[in-house]
């Protein structure tokens, strides 16, 4: 039997939401004695009204067509949040779009004008595969210059799953675990295709915390968020995190971190754009004494 991604991840996230579930919680009598956790495949397929067979076949990864009425009772049955069964429907949909052509990463002006136009707060810009397309300069000053990284590399993911970034962020756990969650979410399209298992082969191995948490299938999109920095030259950063998804067809996203009130976090950041203005400007001044 050929591997089928999509119909693989379907089947793995299916199994970790039903073990995820207890029998108290769907209404089910508490078992004395079980062997695994959670929920067993009869037990989803009664309180989904479907065959345990059936469904047996779903975990297993087998070419079966679902319809939008069974889909809905199994989101019921196991309790899925509205991103949870988004991400259940792109899964087993027969008309997705096409995902062989590659999406542009080119930056509009206008999109560029506009990371820049926020400083200094950083501001980046990812493309639909969560790709590092854009960024200003308060974003290098506070996590470091990506011109500096192979742009093959300018992945939201590695960049966060960094030793770099480990230790810059005092919050790193909830920060990579929120942003993994939202990669997961908006690339379900993408689960079949080369450059989407290479970059899991490559962060499970790079990673022991990836390997732990991708296994979980956490599927959210990111709300607010603070991120604590301990920076190098200012010390303590603390900056709200917002996306914004480009309304263009894209899928571009636009990462913005404004400063949390009251912590002098703006006026940090105020120091270390007025530090990096000096530093051009002492280049550009040496440089122009070089020509004299």
């Amino acid at each position: 039997m050929n591997h089928d991604p999509r119909r693989a991840e379907l089947a793995d996230f299916l199994r970790s939401r039903r073990l995820a579930l207890q029998p108290e919680e769907v209404g089910l009598p508490p078992r004395a004695s079980r062997r695994t956790p959670g929920l067993r495949r009869e037990d989803v397929a009664d309180l989904a009204g479907i065959s345990s067979c059936w469904y047996s076949q779903l975990e297993q990864a087998r070419k079966i067509r679902v319809s939008d009425h069974v889909l809905s009772s199994l989101a019921g049955a196991l309790r899925l949040n509205g991103e949870e069964y988004d991400y259940l429907l792109t899964l087993t949909s027969e008309d997705v779009r096409s995902r062989s052509s590659t999406p542009a990463n080119a930056v509009p002006p206008t999109l560029q004008r506009i990371l820049d136009s926020q400083l200094p707060h950083p501001a980046l810009a990812l493309g639909p595969r969560f790709d590092i397309l854009a960024w200003n300069q308060a974003r290098s000053d506070v996590y470091g210059d990506l011109s500096t990284t192979n742009p093959e590399h300018r992945h939201l993911l590695r960049i966060l799953f960094s030793d770099h970034m480990r230790e810059l962020m005092q919050n790193w756990e909830p920060s990579a675990r929120s942003a993994l969650a939202e990669f997961r979410s908006a690339t379900g399209l993408y689960v079949d295709e080369p450059w989407f298992t290479e970059l899991v082969r490559e962060l499970s191995e790079m990673s022991e915390e990836f390997r732990a948490w991708w296994q979980r299938h956490e599927i959210g999109r990111r709300r607010i968020a603070t991120r604590e920095i301990r920076h190098p030259l200012v010390g303590r950063l603390l900056l709200e995190e917002t996306t914004f998804v480009v309304d263009d067809r894209s899928s571009r996203r636009v990462i913005l971190e404004t400063p949390q009130p009251g912590t002098g976090t703006e006026h940090r950041l105020t120091a270390l754009a007025w530090r990096h203005d000096r530093v051009r400007a002492a280049s550009h001044h040496a440089l122009g004494q070089a020509w004299n």
